[in-house]
């Protein structure tokens, strides 16, 4: 399963990249980690459920900003 969600991602991130919506300087193999990186960020955050959940949202739309800069 895990292979058949990166093969997916990996290839939604191309058909963004080939219409000019993300950047093309970075892959789903470099995109990945950074994804986990972002995961494990809001965990630590806070133990509040609701607070992990808002800064899971706050990393991710600053990942998500620069991938369409």
């Amino acid at each position: 399963m895990t292979a058949a969600l990166d093969s997916l991602a990996g290839r939604l991130l191309d058909r963004r990249r080939a219409a000019g919506v993300v950047r093309g300087m970075i892959t789903w193999d470099e995109l990945l980690p950074l994804m986990r990186g972002i995961a494990f960020a809001a965990n630590v955050h806070a133990d509040d459920r609701q607070a992990r959940l808002e800064s899971g949202r706050r990393y991710l739309g600053v990942v998500l900003q620069g991938l369409r800069g």
